[in-house]
Order: C-alpha cells, then sequence, then structure tokens
C-alpha cells in the first residue's frame, strides 16, 4: 500500500488533473523559505558584484541571469548550488509533488528563480506552458512553484488557463526552431495566445501565502500579472521542474537546443538514465 503524503488531499489531486494547477498551504515552513531565501539572494548579489562565477556543469546547462528593472530571473543553479539541493532534497517536496501527479520517482531537472520588484509591464510572464521545447514524452514533468514572499493579487501572481493541461496537442513555441518540419499534433503559439485573450476563458488568478506551492501541468497554459504600483517589497518565487516515472526522452524538432548537457547518454524512447539525473525519491510501500 502507498504511503501519501498527510499534506495531499484527494481534492489537491484532483484539483491537478481537472484544472492543470494544484495549491498545497504551507508546503514548507518559515524556517526553510528563510533559508532558500538567504541561498537565492547570497547567489544573486555575488552574480550582481562579479564575485561569482559558475562553470559548466556535467547534467545542467549554462546559468542564465537576467536582471533589469526590477525583474530578475535565474536559472539553471540547482545542481550546482549544494545548499540549494539540501534544502529541496533533505525536505518532504519531492514526496508531495509525486503524490499530486500519481509519480513513484521524482529527478530535480531544471530550477528558475523569479523576482520582481517593480512596477513595470515587462516585470508580468506572459502567458505559455512549459512542455513546448521538451524533448520528452509523458506527463510526469511538473513545475513545482514556492512562494517566498506573500502574492496576492497586485504584487503578480500566477495566473492560470483552467483545463489547458488536458489538451491533446503541443504547441510549436514563438522560441522554436525554424525550417523544421513540425509534428502534425503542433500547433501554433497564435491559438494559445487567442485562447486566453477568449471572452469565454476559465482564468484562475493564485493568491498565495509565503511557504504555499503550486504544482504546475507541464501542459498548463500559465502567466503572471505585474505588481501593481504603491506595492511594496517584493514578490519570490523559487521552481523547480522534475522528471517522475512516466517520462521517456522523445527528440523535438523545434527546440533549437537541447535542455540536457551529455545528451548522448539519451535513448529515443528510453527513460532518463541516473547517470543524467538521478532519482532523488522513490515511493515506499507499507506491507
Amino acid at each position: 500500500m502507498a504511503i501519501h503524503h498527510p499534506k495531499v488531499a484527494p481534492g489537491t489531486i484532483r484539483a491537478y488533473a481537472d484544472i492543470g494547477v494544484a495549491h498545497v498551504s504551507s508546503a514548507v515552513g518559515a524556517h526553510w523559505v528563510t533559508q532558500m531565501t538567504k541561498v537565492i539572494d547570497d547567489i544573486v548579489h555575488g552574480l550582481r558584484r562579479g564575485t561569482l562565477k559558475f562553470g559548466k556543469n556535467e547534467v545542467a546547462r549554462t546559468v542564465e541571469f537576467e536582471d533589469h528593472g526590477g525583474y530578475m530571473r535565474l536559472t539553471n543553479v540547482y545542481h550546482r548550488s549544494a545548499e540549494m539541493r539540501a534544502l529541496v532534497e533533505e525536505s518532504d517536496l519531492a514526496h508531495i509533488v509525486a503524490d499530486v501527479i500519481g509519480s513513484d520517482e521524482m529527478r530535480p531537472w531544471m530550477d528558475g528563480t523569479f523576482m520582481k520588484e517593480g512596477e513595470a509591464a515587462e516585470t508580468a510572464t506572459p502567458w505559455h506552458n512549459d512542455e513546448c521545447l521538451f524533448p520528452l514524452s509523458g506527463s510526469h514533468s511538473p513545475s513545482m512553484w514556492i512562494a517566498l514572499t506573500d502574492v496576492d493579487r497586485n504584487n503578480a501572481p500566477l495566473q492560470t488557463l483552467v483545463g489547458s493541461s488536458n489538451d491533446l496537442h503541443r504547441y510549436k513555441s514563438s522560441w522554436a526552431l525554424e525550417g523544421v518540419e513540425v509534428p502534425d499534433n503542433f500547433h501554433p503559439w497564435s491559438e494559445l495566445l487567442e485562447r486566453v485573450k477568449a471572452k469565454d476563458a476559465d482564468i484562475r488568478i493564485w493568491e498565495v501565502k509565503a511557504g504555499d506551492m503550486l504544482v504546475i501541468h507541464p501542459k498548463t497554459i500559465h502567466a503572471s500579472l505585474p505588481r501593481k504600483a504603491g506595492v511594496e517589497g517584493r514578490r519570490l518565487g523559487f521552481s523547480l521542474r522534475w522528471l517522475g516515472s512516466d517520462i521517456r526522452y522523445e527528440f523535438n524538432p523545434t527546440a533549437r537546443t537541447s535542455p540536457f548537457q551529455a545528451s548522448n547518454l539519451l535513448v529515443e524512447g528510453g527513460s532518463i538514465p541516473d547517470a543524467l539525473f538521478p532519482a532523488t525519491w522513490k515511493r515506499k510501500c507499507s506491507s
């Protein structure tokens, strides 16, 4: 019999299946939030000062650091930061996400930290979904997004298109490689944008507290609102994409580059090998 995490109720699992997002309140405590915030702030401070340099990593892509106009995006740090990994892997987070999505193992993949301090419109995240450039088949590649500050309607909350996780098709990203034959199940990016602009679009806005988690299906179309004028402080969120037990490698001709280093280890139709991304959590069953 599977051992389920007490923070994952049946209604949480149903919400993920039906609307493409699960909201887990108080997934982590205040101490964890403080620790992760310090890890991130130390990294950002070092990058801004030029005193921190990240070299090549065997599995993670090059670190991306975008920092301007009250907007900061930092990606591909997780596999280079022992402190960040420890905070995730010594917690119950993998177990929580696994129960939400129905996976028997979890492999941490790509991280992203987003800090919004300004009030400019460009601090909003545009509409997109995550799977468009993935070289993967299967549904167990969610994004775990954890609020490190309170996020109300005025502080750039995430918003999602309800039910888009149930789409059978994929989208050709606006960043897709041009001049390649696109598979039949890829729809144009313009269709994604038209869906969220439709008068009957069922848009959900997610107001959360620090320590809350959103588990976002890889097909779910989502974005964020901008911060509104007069809002003090900042909006800080940490995200980590996972690879679960149904994920298989599937070449994606629309992707400009592979999100995997050491891609020679990948086999078409095969699972993601431990040599590339080891499973850090596996389900235990009670007898």
